[in-house]
This record gives structure tokens, C-alpha cells and sequence, in this order.
């Protein structure tokens, strides 16, 4: 195996290729909230019940996000795509039109789940912060999440039937996910 590094496109398109959930991670602040959209996102343990971020450390939100004690973590449902795209353009009122919840910290309302959590950890990974949260509160909402592939926002939609009962294998690229363009 060659030892220098991937180039960047190439390493960037083939995560591109890993379907996932999206979020909005938020923090109050002073001045108000601050938040961004992450799809690096995931659970780190049960007990204590932990998750992670990874924020880019240019990111305008990530000396805030970073900082705060705590923070909130909306998962977006299937019709927030939209909300996506406002957080993650820079230079804007990220909440401006966003309805949300009363919370001690900024949670969307109409997300598929909300967490609120206390800064449990952060650690230094290449250009990002991996921010690990303790989850401090868990609420679900209602409605399929929005997902993120091939750098496209669309759909979860479940197989009708088991894959090992199916005639043909089912096509990694579409099978799951209903692709939308982003607004």
C-alpha cells in the first residue's frame, strides 16, 4: 500500500458514499445562539450515555460550540432539508424562520430526536474538535429523519421485505434512500 496520503477529492468523494443521519448542533450564547449543520455525528456509549461531534476548527460556530458547557443536538426529520442548507451557509442568520423549542439550549422543533447534553470531553483530530457530549436529556420526535448521500439530503424508506427474501440483490447506491435536491 502506498504510504502517502489520499488526495483530498478523492478521500472526500468516497465518504461522500456513506449514508447518514443529519443534525443541527447548537449552543447559547451571550449574543445568542450559534449552531451548524454536522453529519459527523454518532453515539459513543450507553452509560454513561455519550455521543460525539466533529467540528471543522475554522467552522464560524466552532469557538462557541466548543466552549459552551452545554449543547443541544436536533436530528432533522425528512422535511427539514431546508434547515439544513441555512446552517450550514455562512455569514447568515442561521435561525432566522427556525421554530424551536423552549430549552436551555437551542433544539428545533419538529426534529426527528433532540438531545440535550453537558461537554463531556473534546479532543484535537486533524482540522477538527471532536466534541463528546453526555446526554442529559433524550426526546423523540415523530417522522423519519433526514438523510444525508452523495452529498444530497433525501429519505430513509424501509425494504418492503427482508434482503435475503428478495430475487435480486438490492442496489447499494439507491436501496434505502429517496434522493431529493437541495433547495
Amino acid at each position: 500500500m502506498d504510504a502517502s496520503p489520499v488526495p483530498s477529492s478523492a478521500f472526500r468523494d468516497a465518504l461522500a458514499r456513506f449514508a447518514s443521519g443529519v443534525t443541527v448542533v447548537a449552543a447559547a450564547t451571550d449574543s445568542g445562539p450559534v449552531g451548524f449543520t454536522a453529519t459527523g455525528f454518532t453515539s459513543v456509549s450507553l452509560s454513561p450515555p455519550l455521543v460525539l461531534v466533529c467540528i471543522g476548527r475554522r467552522a464560524s460556530a466552532h469557538d462557541a460550540v466548543v466552549g459552551a458547557e452545554r449543547f443541544g443536538v436536533s436530528v432533522l426529520s425528512e422535511c427539514q432539508s431546508w434547515i439544513a442548507e441555512q446552517f450550514a451557509r455562512p455569514r447568515i442568520d442561521r435561525f432566522r424562520h427556525v421554530p424551536r423549542i423552549r430549552a436551555a439550549v437551542p433544539l428545533i422543533d419538529g426534529a426527528s430526536a433532540l438531545l440535550q447534553c453537558r461537554r463531556h470531553a473534546l479532543h484535537e483530530a486533524g482540522d477538527h474538535t471532536i466534541l463528546v457530549g453526555e446526554v442529559i436529556e433524550a426526546l423523540v420526535g415523530a417522522g423519519p429523519p433526514l438523510v444525508h448521500f452523495a452529498r444530497r439530503y433525501g429519505a430513509f424508506v424501509a425494504e418492503s421485505a427482508p434482503a435475503a427474501e428478495s430475487a435480486h440483490p438490492p442496489d447499494p447506491s439507491v436501496t434505502g434512500i429517496r434522493q431529493g435536491r437541495h433547495p
